[in-house]
This record gives C-alpha cells, sequence and structure tokens, in this order.
C-alpha cells in the first residue's frame, strides 16, 4: 500500500516550475586501493584499473588500456604499467600548472576534469569510485569531495572516457574552487604548451595539439553543472563543446545499518600495525554459533624442536591444508582439516580459500568479506622464501585436558625481500573448547614494499559478509558476532527526472532492504516513508542525538511524503516530473523505515527508525 502526502510548498513550486551525454549513475565501485580501504585518501594513487579497451590518444602510444586514477581530480593512461606519477601536482601557478599538465618526455597522458587539491573523506558519503563495466566506456567519479582543508562546499567530478577517442567532464552544481586551478586533457610526454580557452565559449578546437585546457583563479571556476567534451577532430586535435548536464539522479550519502556477521580492523601499513599489535593478542570464544572476541588472554609459546614445517619448502602465497589429531569444534561444526595460508590466515573448507576483488598478498576489506571459507586472520604479506628467514612451524601440546594445536609465523620475513623486517605472530587453536588466539611477539615496522605492507585481523564466516567498517580492536572488543548479515537502507530511481515543453516523466523509487516492522511476527511488514523535498543537507544530520546513532537525515524538510506498507522488503513508490520545469531544477529524497525500537540484529536503535541515502535529481529536458 502507498499513500501520498503532499504538502504545498512543493504543490506550489512545482506547479509554478511546471547524444544525449549525461552524468553516468552507475559509478562503479570505490577505486581499490592495495593495503587501503578503497575509495578514499589525499594525495594519493588509487590501484591501476584496466578500462576494457584501448582509449586512442599520442603521447608514449598510440593508445592506453589502463588507467591510474589519482585522487586530486586527474587521470594518468598506461599500458599496463604504473604511470610512476605524483600524488600532487596541483600547483596554484599557472605557468607550473601547464607544465604539469604537459608532461615530461615520456611521462603518460593525464585527464584532469579538475587538478585541485581534493580531500576524498568517507564521512561526507562519497569517495573516489571507477567503472570498467560499461562497454567502450570508462569512468571515474570524484563524488562528495571537498578541497583539502575544508568542509563546504561538496561537489562531485566525473571524467568519462570512451574508445572513439572521447573525453566527458562533469562538473556538479556545487563545484567551487577557492584556490587557481586547472582542468583539461593532455597526450603528456612533454607535447608543446598552447595557450588555454574558455570551455562555455560556443565552440573550441586545439587544431593540431591534443593539450587543450582551462585555467581559473581562485573562486572563479564556472563550470557548475556543466558537461565538457572532448572530441578527436580531422587535424589530430579536440574539438570541444560545453553544455547543460541534463537530467540525472544521483546517490549521496550513506544509509543505516550495514549489520556484518563478521568483524575486523585493518591497519594499513606495517608501521602502524607495528604500534598496535606488537605484544598483544585476539581471543576467540564460541558462543553457540557465533564468536565473543575479546582483547587480550593470550600469551605466545615458543616453537619446540618437536614442531614440524608446514610447508615442505619454503613458500612464497602458498597454501597448505593441516589435518589436527581431532576436528577443530569451529562455531559451525567440527572440521577435520584446516588450511594454513602462508600469509598468516587459517580457514576450514572444502575449496583453497579465496581472496574476491584482490589476491592473497594484499590484504583488503573486499577480500576478507568476500572468502569462500570461514577463517581466522592476521593477514600480512610475509615472505618464508626470503633467505634468512623463520619458518612456518606447527604441532599440537596437551595442556591439562585440551588438546592446543599451534601454528606459529617464527620470525618470519615480509616483503620486501632487500631488508631484514622479520615478524612473530602464533595462532593457538584449542581442539577441545573450539577457543582461538592470535598472539604477536614483533610485528615489523618497515613499510618500503611495493605491494603494500598492510595487516588485516579478524573473523568472517564462509560467503559473502556486509562491511560494517574497520574497528579498533583494542577499544571495541569485547564484541559477540552477529548470526547475519544486515545491509543498510538503501535508495534509487529511474528513469532520469526529464521535464520538456510537452514530457514529463512517471519517476519511481525504490527502496530496497527495508529491516521488518516486528522480526518476530509471523507474517513480517515493512513499513516506510518516501520524502521528497526542495532542500537537502550535503554532508547529513547526525540523528545519534534522537536515538538513532550512525544513522543521517539528508532532507532538511518533509514536503512530500509516501507511505510505503507492504510484504516485501524493497519497495517502490512513483512521483511524476510534470512538463516545463525549470531546466536544472534539483529536488531531493531520503526514506525511512520503521522498526520496533531495539530490534535490529545488535539491538540498534532507540528511535525505531532506519535512514537510506539521500538522492540528489536534477530536472533537465534531456
Amino acid at each position: 500500500m502507498h499513500t501520498m502526502f503532499l504538502f504545498p510548498s512543493t504543490a506550489l513550486a512545482l506547479a509554478a516550475l511546471a547524444s544525449a551525454q549525461g552524468f553516468e549513475t552507475n559509478l562503479g565501485v570505490l577505486a581499490p586501493r592495495n593495503g587501503f580501504k578503497a575509495g578514499y585518501g589525499n594525495d594519493v594513487l588509487f590501484t591501476l584499473q584496466p578500462m576494457n579497451f584501448a582509449f586512442p590518444m599520442s603521447g608514449v602510444a598510440a593508445s592506453y588500456t589502463h588507467a591510474h586514477v589519482q585522487s586530486n581530480g586527474v587521470i594518468f593512461l598506461t599500458n599496463g604499467g604504473s604511470s610512476g606519477e605524483t600524488t600532487t601536482g596541483y600547483s596554484t601557478a599557472p605557468e607550473t600548472q601547464v607544465a604539469n599538465l604537459c608532461g615530461t618526455a615520456g611521462q603518460p597522458p593525464r585527464i584532469a576534469p579538475m587538478w585541485r587539491d581534493l580531500d576524498n573523506l568517507e564521512e561526507n558519503g562519497g569517495g573516489v569510485f571507477v567503472n570498467n563495466t560499461i562497454p567502450n566506456k570508462f569512468v571515474v567519479t570524484w563524488s562528495n569531495t571537498v578541497q583539502f582543508g575544508t568542509t563546504a562546499p561538496v561537489f562531485t567530478l566525473q571524467a568519462q572516457l570512451f574508445a572513439t577517442g572521447e573525453v566527458h567532464f562533469y562538473y556538479s552544481g556545487t563545484l567551487a574552487s577557492t584556490a587557481a586551478t586547472i582542468c583539461g586533457v593532455s597526450e603528456g610526454n612533454a607535447v608543446a604548451a598552447v595557450p588555454g580557452v574558455d570551455f562555455t565559449t560556443p565552440a573550441g578546437n586545439s587544431g593540431t595539439s591534443r593539450l587543450m585546457f582551462e585555467q581559473f583563479a581562485a573562486d572563479t571556476i564556472d563550470l557548475q553543472n556543466k558537461f565538457v567534451h572532448f572530441a578527436p577532430n580531422v587535424f589530430g586535435g579536440y574539438d570541444e563543446t560545453a553544455t547543460d548536464c541534463g537530467a540525472f539522479h544521483q546517490s549521496y550519502g550513506k544509509g543505516c545499518y550495514d549489520i556484518s556477521n563478521s568483524f575486523y580492523q585493518l591497519f594499513t601499513d606495517a608501521a602502524i600495525a607495528s604500534t598496535a599489535l606488537t605484544g598483544q593478542s585476539l581471543t576467540l570464544t564460541p558462543t553457540g554459533a557465533q564468536y565473543t572476541a575479546s582483547w587480550g588472554g593470550g600469551a605466545f609459546v615458543m616453537p619446540t624442536a618437536a614442531a614440524v614445517d608446514v610447508f615442505a619448502t619454503p613458500t612464497d602465497d602458498g597454501e597448505r591444508v593441516v589435518t589436527p589429531s581431532v576436528p577443530f569444534p569451529s562455531p559451525t561444526g567440527p572440521q577435520a582439516s584446516l588450511r594454513v595460508h602462508s600469509n598468516a590466515v587459517i580457514s576450514w573448507g572444502a575449496v583453497a580459500q579465496t581472496f574476491p576483488g584482490t589476491n592473497s598478498y594484499t590484504p583488503t576489506a573486499t577480500g576478507f568479506l568476500g572468502g569462500v571459507n570461514a577463517g581466522v586472520y592476521a593477514w600480512h604479506d610475509y615472505a618464508e622464501q626470503e633467505a634468512g628467514s623463520g619458518r612456518i612451524k606447527r604441532e599440537e601440546f596437551v595442556v591439562g585436558s585440551d588438546t592446543i594445536l599451534m601454528v606459529t609465523w617464527n620470525d618470519v620475513e615480509s616483503w620486501p625481500l632487500s631488508v631484514v623486517n622479520a615478524g612473530s605472530v602464533q595462532f593457538q587453536l584449542n581442539l577441545t573448547t573450539g577457543v582461538v588466539k592470535i598472539v604477536w611477539t614483533t610485528v615489523d615496522n618497515n613499510t618500503a614494499s611495493s605491494y603494500g605492507s598492510a595487516h588485516l585481523v579478524g573473523y568472517s564466516p564462509a560467503g559473502p559478509s556486509q562491511d560494517a567498517g574497520s574497528i579498533t580492536l583494542a577499544t571495541a572488543l569485547p564484541l559477540t558476532t552477529q548470526p547475519q548479515n544486515v545491509a543498510a537502507l538503501a535508495l534509487s530511481a529511474a528513469p532520469a527526472p526529464i521535464s520538456s515543453a510537452t514530457l514529463g516523466t512517471v519517476v519511481t523509487y525504490t527502496t530496497s532492504n527495508m529491516p521488518p516492522f516486528d522480526p518476530a511476527a509471523a507474517t513480517p511488514a515493512y513499513v516506510g516513508l518516501h520524502v521528497i523535498t526542495l532542500g537537502q543537507i550535503p554532508l547529513g544530520l547526525d540523528l545519534t542525538g534522537i536515538g538513532a546513532p550512525g544513522c543521517r537525515a539528508y532532507v532538511s524538510s518533509l514536503d512530500l511524503c509516501m507511505a510505503m506498507v507492504n510484504s516485501s522488503p524493497t519497495q517502490t513508490v512513483s512521483f511524476t516530473i510534470p512538463v516545463l520545469v525549470t531546466p536544472g531544477f534539483e529536488i531531493f529524497s531520503q526514506s525511512v523505515a520503521l522498526i520496533l525500537p531495539g530490534s535490529l540484529p545488535n539491538g540498534q536503535n532507540a528511535l525505531g527508525m532506519t535512514f537510506s541515502n539521500g538522492l540528489r535529481q536534477r530536472i533537465d529536458a534531456f
């Protein structure tokens, strides 16, 4: 059942306002970054991405297959190797800006929708996204970013690269630059400098040059709500035009709650891990079909002469099946065999452990949460094969009435191979009680490996888990893992909100992952409210104070409310965008789900409501 309540402010406002290129609303995924949380960071290069087509552009090659995305509004193109490019380069000096865009001999092309000192913060509900799944199109979005050192305005940039050699830039209506900046495209390789242009003039071209740009002094950028299009011309350069954005929906912010049956802490480099883990321990105690995790409780036991090597020969990135003397009593049942991975992961399952979205030597949340097997992790890129390294050992001890399997990385080296950086960590698996302890004695602090030096510590059951975020083990424990995953309330909409002299659009809003109002009811009901309003709160209003910690309000008023009551956790409502709405007019949406207070798996929340992400909708004639 869907019921609509239209408040006077919205009714009067919409009545009064009574190729096509566009903003790509399928942002893809947060840009991977080896050893770090995907999509975020200041002055960083993200992991090299295949574009899945050859992008034609001269320079050091005739075409390019990979993109090295930088956090500061620029992309470097390669053919599979690292670009070797800067993580900064956002000078405010006009001559330096042009020199950076031109590059030096041998440097790759650069695509720069806005080369400025940007800060991509998780709390802004955005991040840097990449999408290489659309045929013949590669998309990079700096979503809800800010200039470093500021909190507002929050704005979005997008670069779209096509197999035709075309490039499109998108700029949100909140775009601003309080410092001088440069926007443009360049083949790199010390291309000869040319004069800048004005992107917003009716048309421009670069003649034979594959360098085209506009520079802006502080507080003068004028590309708000614009698309800038670069198309290869017959002379070898670019024709350029700028148009209004067109109609689209854009998500902002994050819904609540992601509740996970896993937990973890990601230490982004060895220096951070060394400080946090050296001399520490983690204890996992079976609690029914779950684990209760606590910080401390373990003591390192030095391997004896009876300990045997897990791997017959020193190995790198390998896995070995180990059979304990009695089955290990895991939360999901007894395990006759265990899988020991050389990068300090112990899992149980019928097949080799997987690390989706990454590899076995680059710890990431995605790889941890998606593994096919249940496992306990002290995940790090160890290098047992390095000369002088200690070995990975196993042996069993009988302590009182308990039999304990010890698997020890005993002074095992880490990458890189050129330095001495050994560490020791021990898994103690009680084959009688099922208790697991992970104990660290020394954790190296060398961050020089080109593969990253991250550590990830935690437990995940078999199969995909929601990402509830990295926690601080030393302060967040004790905790008991949850029996189920709960995905955050999510809002999307389609089709694009087009309004012309003769055409309006029926937009369908889809609210997903609604929790049941009463999970104990024999027939669960899902109850919610969808809100459309004229005002947004870009960063969201924290609702902790009214009993909804972790939730934010992304709309500023309740102008139009549509009730949702059904037996499905996914519900839709519709709203008609009328004809003759002024191009560029924006409305905003958010959904709310009603629950019995405290009925979610972890007891959240006292208010009895969960909230979705926000949705920004730009109305236009195309």
